[in-house]
């Protein structure tokens, strides 16, 4: 296999495998299981097509069950899954090797037994290792072994992905990282060599994310930029519009599944299920959702604030990456930061912004490049790279303790928390006096917050 001949990717992944292994008390949420799949709130959400069609065997949801599912009503009264079908697309592989095992043992073959929760783990970490290798892959274009090595072991270790693949590894946001992964890596290929195929992995991959989560819409800029950069790829896509169509073709085919879906279950093509919930583009969070302690995006994860100043080290072959990393990340930013709910819910650090990171590797990887050859900065910047892991790590293990609220922190609670390695019962209470709930009702209409008690 290949991955076996690139050296410096195998002491990034054996290095984060070791990490993991030592900080398995910062991620377990639940300790009693060593795999633990979280059929809960989100995840069960994205899960609940598969135990209705191979266990419950109708897509209707008008079985009964205890699995608390979100079904949302339409104008004609009919309930439906208020979460798309992408995830429950990417489970599939491994929901059917599951599904498999627990039909030939002693385990239920219900979609919720252990067999089910193993394999589907284990694709959280395949789907992460392998959008790992890729992005190594695509960096190796540009930067020393040693340097995309690095890179992506502060991209995992030092950020939110790290929680998002061991903790909670089944919300979306590992799995569009590997999506946008495939689409960085095959945009590369394809930039560099022609590749026909690749074009239909872009569009398939491309339209997974989408159907994921809509706002991935704006990832596609960045093909684009790359499709129309130079005058001979501009001729290249002029005289192959068959392959483009055909690209379109795996672009739309994961979204048109699921407005078929819509359309044999429901009242018609297409379906708002979120009810009354939107954004508000007027008013957009964009501080607090950078910096906020209420999940602040750059306050849990503060190797994004090297990685942003970083692009203008990107070197000038990467001109269509540093285009597409102005025009992708201020837009989702602000998009993201409209939503009602800009922390979104239950959160260890800002979670939409991870797939992100695929894209906020590259100019990582320049700046680590960059500082590498200056001495005295050189010093300083190991010692801040170790420090966002330690952060990093650290803040996991109070958001798995309980000593970091998911959707509550406040100036006062953060600094507490942080001011020690571990609380005592009487802190933990203290801690908890501290904390600020949101007013999801204001929040919701786009008003400004009340103090809540």
């Amino acid at each position: 296999m290949r991955i076996f001949h690139h050296k410096w990717f195998l002491v990034a992944f054996l290095a984060i495998t070791l990490l993991i292994g030592f900080t398995a008390s910062s991620w377990k949420i639940h300790q009693e299981y060593p795999y633990q799949f979280t059929y809960r709130n989100d995840v069960n959400q994205y899960y609940c097509y598969l135990p209705a069609l191979f266990v419950y065997k109708d897509l209707s949801f008008k079985f009964k069950n205890d699995r608390l599912y979100w079904l949302t009503e339409d104008e004609n009264w009919i309930s439906l899954p208020k979460m798309t079908m992408g995830m429950s697309l990417m489970y599939s592989p491994f929901f059917l090797i599951g599904h498999g095992v627990a039909s030939i043992s002693d385990y239920p073959p219900d979609g919720y037994s252990l067999p089910y929760s193993i394999f589907i783990r284990i694709g959280t970490y395949f789907y992460v290792t392998i959008g790992l290798y890729l992005l190594y892959l695509s960096l190796l274009r540009f930067f020393k072994p040693w340097v995309s090595s690095l890179s992506v072991f502060l991209i995992f270790v030092s950020t939110n992905l790290f929680y998002y693949t061991m903790g909670e590894g089944e919300m979306s946001h590992s799995y569009l990282f590997f999506l946008y992964s495939v689409v960085i890596y095959f945009t590369l290929q394809w930039n560099e060599i022609k590749n026909k195929y690749a074009l239909i992995l872009i569009g398939l991959a491309m339209g997974l994310s989408v159907l994921i989560r809509p706002t991935s819409i704006l990832f596609a800029f960045f093909p684009l930029v790359y499709f129309f950069y130079s005058k001979e790829n501009r001729n290249w896509m002029k005289t192959n519009t068959g392959i483009l169509l055909v690209s379109l073709i795996s672009f739309f085919a994961p979204i048109f599944l699921q407005m078929l879906f819509w359309k044999t279950y429901g009242s018609g093509w297409i379906r708002w299920s979120y009810r009354n919930e939107g954004f508000f583009f007027d008013n957009p969070h964009l501080l607090e959702f950078l910096f906020g302690y209420r999940n602040g995006w750059l306050l849990y994860t503060p190797i994004m604030v090297f990685a942003i100043l970083a692009v203008f080290t990107l070197p000038k072959k990467m001109k269509p990456m540093k285009w597409a990393i102005f025009f992708i990340v201020p837009a989702a930013v602000y998009i993201l930061s409209s939503w009602w709910c800009w922390w979104f819910g239950g959160s260890y650090g800002s979670r939409p912004m991870i797939e992100f990171y695929a894209l906020l590797i590259f100019p990582l990887a320049a700046g680590i490049q960059f500082i590498s050859n200056l001495k005295m900065i050189k010093v300083v910047m190991i010692f801040f790279f170790f420090s966002t892991c330690f952060y990093n790590i650290l803040g996991m293990h109070k958001k798995t303790n309980h000593e970091l609220h998911w959707d509550s922190m406040s100036k006062e609670s953060f600094w507490y928390t942080f001011s020690k390695m571990k609380l005592t019962g009487e802190e933990r209470q203290h801690l908890e006096q501290l904390y600020k709930q949101p007013d999801y009702e204001n929040a919701r209409k786009g008003l400004v917050e009340r103090e809540m008690d």
